[in-house]
């Protein structure tokens, strides 16, 4: 609900006077390590004081964090996407709240970030980089007041949660085989337990509520769960049409791509999975191998908005009768708008990018 006010506040006080140029975000995006260095390098001086025991405890965090924040901005200054930006605000928010970081930290964070901006970049490109930040900054309280809406897991996609943490990979399978047997729909093994548990996983890691290690121990072991699934009911289906799938260049999470990979083999598809981080010449060498009928890029994170745009380009250049949709977490609010427009689909979900695939093709 807070979300929702802080976005009609932004629109009706200062949306509409928010005017980035092209010039400012370069100025912007070559400046961004030296930027992101200072702004470092400043609560590095500052983690060892002892009032700042929760700074030092998660300095490793909160530098990637800050590495993240400055990608994501770069995005928001280029396609003007002032919604995500108070969407990502909060999240951010909420990943340092739950480890014990409070509105100081974030007040001085942007606070450092808009003296890092002054240092390296001049009026007028610097003034249009840290009006937002100065709207945010004075709107810290409210989003530190904000409440999460509290999530519940379906029953079975709870167990399955409970024996994925204990490393009981057997009575998981079982789980989802008779699952499966019951609903008799590999959707509804995919919607009602696969991406549940996912989802429940990142919420509960942002949150701090379990470490990168249980993290890694419940994706490891979902993964061997839905590749065994799916290789005993549909490795031996007749593979029709091809379709290449792949990560905007940059995302490191491939999990949701990867399972879309399944899903759509299952469906009779024919399917080159690249996978996370491949850059974009390596994407472009790999579809001229394959010539597929159509390509479908995830998207998890609006920082990488920039990078997708790049390589739909390419791909407009390279093969014109390419059909190309796009899918994952970056498609809500503004960023979903812009990615409509550069690429043939969007798809909200498996189903429809199934659909969305058979009727472009």
């Amino acid at each position: 609900m807070r979300s929702t006010v802080l976005q009609t506040k932004l629109r009706s006080e200062v949306k509409e006077h928010w005017q980035v140029s092209a010039t400012a975000v370069q100025q912007f995006r070559e400046t961004l390590p030296n930027l992101l260095a200072l702004v470092n390098e400043k609560f590095k001086l500052e983690a060892p004081y002892p009032e700042n025991q929760a700074l030092l405890h998660n300095l490793d965090f909160l530098l990637d964090a800050h590495r993240y924040f400055g990608e994501m901005l770069v995005a928001v200054y280029q396609f003007q996407l002032w919604d995500n930006f108070i969407d990502e605000a909060r999240w951010y928010v909420q990943s340092i709240r739950s480890r014990g970081l409070d509105e100081r930290y974030f007040s001085q964070m942007l606070r450092t970030w808009m003296i890092a901006l002054h240092s390296y970049i001049k009026p007028p490109e610097v003034q249009e980089l840290t009006r937002p930040l100065q709207w945010l900054f004075s709107q810290v309280q409210d989003l530190f007041q904000a409440k999460e809406q509290e999530v519940v897991l379906p029953p079975k996609a709870a167990e399955l949660l409970h024996l994925l943490f204990r490393n009981d990979r057997e009575k998981s399978e079982a789980l989802v085989n008779a699952f499966f047997d019951e609903q008799n729909s590999v959707e509804a093994v995919i919607n009602q337990l696969f991406l549940p548990v996912l989802s429940e996983v990142g919420r509960r890691w942002r949150e701090n509520h379990i470490s990168v290690a249980d993290e890694h121990l419940v994706v490891a072991n979902i993964r061997a769960i839905y590749q065994i699934f799916f290789k005993a009911r549909f490795a031996n289906k007749k593979q029709e049409q091809n379709v290449t799938i792949c990560c905007a260049p940059g995302e490191e999470h491939e999990i949701g791509a990867e399972l879309l990979s399944l899903y759509l083999e299952s469906k009779d598809w024919d399917v080159v999975f690249i996978g996370h981080s491949a850059p974009e010449d390596e994407i472009l060498r790999t579809l001229y191998q394959n010539t597929p009928l159509a390509v479908v890029l995830s998207i998890t994170m609006i920082s990488h908005l920039p990078a997708l745009n790049s390589l739909v380009q390419k791909l407009r250049d390279h093969f014109p009768a390419l059909k190309i949709l796009a899918g994952g977490g970056a498609l809500r609010l503004q960023a979903k708008a812009i990615i409509q427009g550069l690429v043939d689909g969007v798809a909200s979900s498996f189903e429809e990018c199934h659909k969305l695939l058979n009727k472009m093709v």
